[in-house]
């Protein structure tokens, strides 16, 4: 089958929104009450971001929220590690709660939020659960040997790999373990970072993550790819794609404020195995493509 663009994409510009924003991009994805959400980063005129809502009952036709969800100032007393934006939230549900996984941006330098909610209208911010520099989070939808897992990206001097941690109890992490890194000479050669929430099949724990290469003296291209990673030991990579999924090649994924990327937070997948990935186009919009969990297993192999 391979990955399918939408033939109507963009599917959510800055136009879509009821008020001005100068974008909206990087959405986490979820199904919540047989609704479709996205959870949107739209940058403010002040070029700080903010979290938006769009809802959709086909995953297709989006709406967007008249106002935002969750915004910097929401922090109280985390506010000085948000005060710059908050950034590309990755959605996870466990048990009866959803968790966002987020960036929160001040003069601190990145690093990764996390927040709670029952119903997308009250959230209830928990903190941060890394030092800076770091970003690219994403929790594990369940429990593994008796702990929450989660992954992200940590950048040390040049290396930008994935790394991997777990946590008694979703606050408290340790155990941290260097997961993978850039390969060499390839598509993604400069950095890497986790891209959606796991996702549990019977071969292992399926994920997207970005690919970064740098070429000329100051552009890069971002990519998508696929790994697969052991039920029962996420720390195993069993498969990785060799070959990028999905890469910028139209109008709308190579020109807009960062031109050549796609950038993908969200994804969902339906109870036949079809897959929804939603993923931006130069910072600029909010895109969909599809394909089928069977098809992602077998590049990974």
């Amino acid at each position: 089958m391979g990955i399918t663009r939408f033939n109507q994409n963009p599917i959510l510009t800055k136009e879509s929104i009821s008020f001005k924003v100068n974008s909206v991009f990087n959405a986490g994805a979820v199904k919540f009450k047989n609704e479709y959400l996205l959870v949107c980063r739209v940058e403010m005129p002040t070029g700080r971001s903010s979290f938006l809502i769009a809802r959709s009952k086909d995953g297709i036709n989006f709406k967007a929220d008249d106002e935002l969800c969750l915004t910097p100032s929401d922090h109280g007393v985390f506010n000085k590690y948000t005060e710059w934006g908050i950034e590309d939230a990755r959605v996870t549900k466990i048990g009866a709660k959803y968790y966002l996984t987020y960036t929160g941006y001040s003069k601190h330098q990145p690093l990764v939020v996390l927040t709670e909610t029952e119903d997308f209208e009250k959230f209830n911010v928990l903190g941060p659960i890394s030092e800076p520099l770091n970003k690219d989070c994403s929790l594990f939808p369940e429990q593994i040997n008796g702990y929450y897992w989660k992954i992200d990206r940590p950048s040390a001097g040049s290396r930008h790999d994935i790394w991997i941690s777990k946590s008694p109890d979703l606050i408290h992490w340790g155990s941290f373990e260097f997961l993978t890194e850039p390969v060499a000479g390839t598509w993604e050669a400069d950095k890497i970072g986790i891209s959606t929430q796991p996702f549990k099949t019977k071969e292992g724990w399926l994920v997207l993550y970005h690919g970064v290469r740098g070429y000329g003296v100051s552009s890069s291209l971002y990519k998508l790819g696929v790994m697969l990673l052991d039920l029962h030991n996420p720390l195993k990579i069993i498969g990785r794609s060799a070959e990028p999924i999905l890469a910028p090649e139209l109008d709308y994924e190579r020109i807009g404020d960062v031109g050549n990327v796609v950038f993908c937070n969200g994804w969902i997948i339906e109870n036949n195995g079809d897959v929804k990935i939603y993923y931006s186009g130069a910072d600029t919009n909010i895109c969909l493509a599809t394909t089928t969990v069977d098809y992602l297993l077998s590049i990974c192999k």
